[in-house]
């Protein structure tokens, strides 16, 4: 989705977190994936670890806190650093015992898995300002950190994020104290941390060294990245990379430990920052590790080479795979709707900012930032497709949310769903927006639509510009956001026509196969 997403999965540094600092896009578009997020950050397996506990989070201003609520999104949210227990440091013997045993735990490894063993893999010992200054100096140097950062004010948009978060110093943070080792993928070797102990760190070697295995067999750098095929279509969505590259996180992580990692994942109640982070960042940060590895499971019950080479060899494609893993193994992939090129209909004064499908995965943490756990799972299950389009405003006198605007194409699997859809998006529109006066059917129909078709849609004024959530034929919502109506109905007009509700166009970019 919206760029994020797979960004976030990119930066996992932690327990059984890889880092490779490298993150997959298109040249003009991110994910808010998460939005999106990319991303799985990090996730901290509590008994293993005995490193500082994270910042501590409050809400402000005090009047305004309420109870955290996992069905809640947690916007508004401030991180604030809190004091941590005394570090218990490896010894020089402990660590050079641990890495000895590199080359016997690759053997274990590469029998039960079938990842051939190609050379060997270096250990190294990284202190703290080591790790601080690396993961400082990629944040600010790498070109798909800054697309993440670019996307910020997308997740904002969409209500993902709260308008005044700071997604760098808060990465940062998370990444820097989260923290417990990892296999980089630039370097080829293993990392373990001088400041803790060894028993928190045997159970990263284990994981990271099947990362280590993948990579000697697969390219992990070139393998998570997947790039659509250019064609004529250059103007046009089709295949998401970041959607493929989201899926992909997923399915890199060992079957074998997936009770482990449920169990160690419920229970982060000694890491506040991760517990308390925005819904779409904790989300994202575990989907590799509870739907994945569901996934991979599911696979492993087959038989192992399905399980673990056969999905490097053909890898999903988005997340609609992974959460229903009936489409992958039948091989019925999602149908994406197209985003056709909008410079004409937007005119001299927006340019195209961001685009991106909004997925499966997707759809269920936007349906629970704005709904419920519940409402997000069912309809994640009634999604058939998503897509969004981002122009930013040309006046400079425009800044933050109110430059965007913002286009959101979704398509149900019925009449109800859509309809559940649109209320459910409407009715956290005042939550986005600090003024949000909704029209009434007949001032609605003298600008956006004949009174006849308003039904089931809802129309808003906001600070910033209006905001549309229109039922559009039995199974589709579109929605708009910041653009003036006549505006809206060009760009809206131009992407109805490229996705006729009955004849879904079809224009994939299949990604290499293994």
């Amino acid at each position: 989705m919206l760029c994020c997403m797979q960004v976030l999965s990119n930066y996992r540094m932690v327990h059984v977190f890889r880092v490779d600092f490298e993150m997959p896009g298109r040249d003009s578009a991110c994910r808010i994936s998460l939005l999106v997020v990319c991303i799985v950050l990090v996730s901290c397996l509590g008994g293993f670890s005995q490193q500082p506990a994270a910042p501590a989070i409050s809400k402000q201003p005090a009047t305004q806190q309420k109870q955290s609520s996992s069905t809640q999104g947690d916007i508004g949210i401030q991180v604030q650093p809190a004091a941590g227990p005394a570090e218990k440091k490896i010894t020089p013997a402990e660590a050079q015992q641990l890495f000895a045993s590199i080359d016997e735990t690759l053997n274990w490894l590469s029998k039960d898995t079938g990842y051939a063993i190609k050379q060997k893999v270096k250990g190294e010992l990284a202190s703290r300002q080591q790790v601080a200054k690396y993961v400082d100096e990629k944040m600010n140097e790498d070109e798909d950190a800054k697309r993440l950062e670019r996307s910020e004010i997308v997740l904002k948009k969409f209500g993902l994020l709260p308008r005044d978060f700071d997604l760098h110093k808060f990465l940062v943070q998370l990444l820097q104290e989260q923290v417990a080792g990892y296999y980089d993928v630039k370097t080829k070797k293993m990392y373990l941390l001088d400041w803790l102990s060894a028993d928190a760190q045997k159970p990263v070697l284990a994981h990271e060294l099947t990362h280590a295995l993948q990579d000697q067999n697969f390219d992990l750098k070139s393998w998570e990245s997947p790039k659509a095929a250019k064609g004529s279509d250059k103007e046009e969505f089709s295949f998401d990379e970041d959607e493929a590259s989201t899926a992909r996180s997923a399915v890199a992580e060992a079957p074998q430990v997936a009770e482990m990692m449920r169990k160690a994942m419920t229970s982060n109640s000694e890491f506040p920052l991760l517990q308390k982070a925005p819904l779409m960042i904790r989300e994202s940060l575990v989907f590799p590790y509870g739907d994945g590895l569901t996934f991979e499971a599911a696979l492993l019950q087959k038989d192992k080479d399905t399980a673990f080479s056969g999905t490097f060899r053909r890898p999903p494609q988005d997340t609609h795979e992974i959460l229903d893993v009936a489409a992958y193994l039948h091989n019925r992939p999602v149908r994406w709707l197209i985003l056709p090129d909008l410079k004409k209909e937007l005119g001299p004064n927006y340019e195209k900012y961001d685009v991106g499908s909004i997925g499966q995965l997707d759809t269920r943490i936007l349906v629970e930032q704005y709904a419920d756990e519940n409402a997000g799972k069912e309809m994640a299950e009634a999604w058939r497709g998503g897509v969004y389009y981002a122009a930013s405003n040309k006046d400079s006198k425009m800044t933050g949310t109110a430059k965007m605007g913002l286009l959101y194409l979704s398509r149900w699997n019925s009449v109800e769903a859509a309809s559940e859809f649109a209320k459910i998006y409407a009715s956290y529109v005042p939550n986005r927006y600090s003024k949000a006066l909704r029209l009434g059917a007949s001032e609605a129909a003298d600008k956006f639509c004949p009174k006849s078709e308003c039904s089931g849609s809802y129309f808003f004024q906001t600070e910033d510009g209006w905001v549309t959530v229109q039922r559009v034929g039995d199974e589709s919502v579109l929605v708009t956001e910041g653009f003036e109506p006549e505006m809206a109905k060009k760009v809206e007009q131009k992407v109805l026509m490229a996705n006729p509700e009955n004849s879904v166009q079809v224009n994939m970019h299949q990604p290499i196969v293994y």
